[in-house]
């Protein structure tokens, strides 16, 4: 298959025109006419998965976040991004990243993590629409608990639910919560968002020392 055929497919369920505005998301090294045998997926392009893909004969590698991100001056051995790029062209790999048009999606991560914590009904929390006013996703989802519970027990849910050791919390392990929100990746830009909608809860993949003292 043609990387471009595979590309068509990836935009149809996870379209480019979903990932914000300061986001690099698409096709980011090689030829989109080039024939791909071996896919290799990574959450980062790092050194270890650009060896990995060269051991097992990946041509292509499909990332969650761009290695990418802003200009390139130079591409040369000395630097770290730039010995990163030219490893994966003299290897004959290319890299395609779907990061936040994978978080907004209608299936997509948000969807997926709500869909892991056993809720069935959401609404997206930044929603994006098309000219004729239709939905196509966003980032985000909010939704209510059926009753109000205590903040440790739905964590112990959370932990469970996404197999995870250990998780960072701010606020009161006693306050009851039935509003929560969801945003993966870095969400902080969200919190004046969520506390206006009267959110008990938010939970989200990074957030700053002093964004979390703001939500306390």
């Amino acid at each position: 298959m043609k990387i471009k055929n595979l590309i068509k497919k990836l935009g149809k369920e996870f379209p480019i025109n979903l990932a914000e505005s300061w986001d690099n998301v698409g096709l980011l090294i090689g030829d989109e006419d080039r024939i791909i045998t071996k896919v290799q997926i990574s959450l980062d392009a790092t050194e270890d998965v650009i060896d990995h893909a060269i051991e097992v004969g990946a041509n292509l590698i499909i990332t969650h976040h761009p290695m990418i991100f802003n200009g390139v001056k130079k591409i040369t051995s000395k630097n770290f991004l730039g010995r990163k790029i030219l490893k994966i062209i003299e290897n004959k790999i290319a890299v395609y990243s779907m990061h936040t048009n994978l978080d907004s999606a209608n299936g997509g991560l948000n969807e997926y993590i709500v869909s892991k914590l056993g809720i069935e009904t959401s609404k997206i929390l930044d929603e994006k629409k098309d000219i004729n006013n239709i939905s196509l996703g966003g980032l985000g989802r909010v939704y209510n608990l059926l009753e109000p519970v205590k903040l440790m027990e739905y964590l112990d849910i959370v932990k469970s639910k996404l197999n995870l050791e250990n998780i960072r919390v701010v606020g009161e392990l006693d306050r009851e919560i039935k509003k929560i929100a969801i945003v993966n990746g870095s969400g902080a830009s969200y919190l004046k968002k969520v506390e206006k909608l009267g959110v008990d809860l938010f939970i989200t993949g990074d957030i700053k020392y002093h964004e979390g003292l703001d939500a306390r």
